[in-house]
């Protein structure tokens, strides 16, 4: 009651002041402004995003790649924090050469992904999963660009690699996926065997029953081997998913992917 009291006080004294009394009055100074705080922007996070979401472009790849190389050298940052980063740069590079044209800008691509992979996992104290698989897999490109019989000699690396990778992450399905691509496309003289690609797929299938990537593969392995039907069926079951196990992989690359072998089986 003090408070309002007194406030109505000095109302009422106010009010008894002539208006020259009032002129002498000074203004209250105006508010102090303050600024916003400044949006603090977290380069790696952003670098992840543009991979994981943003458009499969040479652009957008650049860029992520580049803004994680800025972060990246930074080594104030946590080590898991920088080996994640640099699988990161290793999964993006592939992705680079993938769009690029011409096997020279390809195959550099590659190698600058496969040597991101491996620095992911010499931060990590020499074991990080995705580096591992993501190097393996930028070295299984460079394979695939120069053409598997110029390539046999990688093999043996690739699966050895890719066990490595199944040894710490069974799930791990990329890697099951990438072992039945090479029984698919190496000869039989040469060990590969489409009945174990098959099988490979529908492994991670049985494991995964979502994962579309295998879904895209199994329906590509079934049309080389002129079962049409049965490729079709797995194809319309990508473009019918509702629930994909890794949604903007399958948005990017799977749905397209499945679109255009069913327009080839028309």
């Amino acid at each position: 009651m003090k408070r309002v009291a007194f406030v109505a006080g000095a109302v009422a004294v106010a009010g008894t002041l002539s208006s020259a009394a009032m002129a002498d009055v000074a203004p209250p100074p105006p508010a102090a402004l303050t600024s916003p705080a400044p949006v603090v922007v977290d380069v790696v996070k952003e670098a992840a995003s543009l991979v994981e979401n943003g458009p499969n472009t040479i652009a957008t790849l650049k860029k992520a790649i580049e803004m994680y190389e800025g972060a990246l050298s930074d080594t104030s940052r946590p080590a898991t924090e920088r080996a994640s980063g640099w699988a990161d740069v290793a999964r993006a590079s592939l992705r680079l050469g993938d769009v690029l044209k011409g096997d020279k800008d390809k195959i550099a691509a590659y190698e600058k992904g496969q040597a991101a992979g491996k620095k992911a996992v010499e931060v990590a104290g020499g074991k990080h999963v995705d580096g591992l698989f993501w190097a393996t897999a930028n070295l299984a490109t460079i394979g695939r660009t120069r053409g598997v019989m110029n390539s046999l000699f990688m093999v043996g690396d690739l699966r050895k690699g890719m066990n490595a990778v199944l040894a710490q992450n069974p799930n791990y399905h990329l890697a099951r996926n990438t072992l039945a691509e090479i029984d698919h496309a190496v000869p039989g003289f040469a060990g590969g065997s489409d009945e174990r690609a098959e099988q490979g797929y529908r492994e991670v299938l049985k494991r995964d029953p979502h994962f579309t990537a295998t879904m895209v593969l199994l329906a590509k392995l079934k049309n080389d081997q002129g079962e049409k039907d049965e490729a079709r069926q797995w194809a319309e079951k990508v473009v019918a998913e509702t629930t994909p196990a890794m949604r903007n992989d399958w948005r990017k690359f799977d749905l397209p992917d499945a679109k255009k072998l069913l327009a080839d089986l028309q």
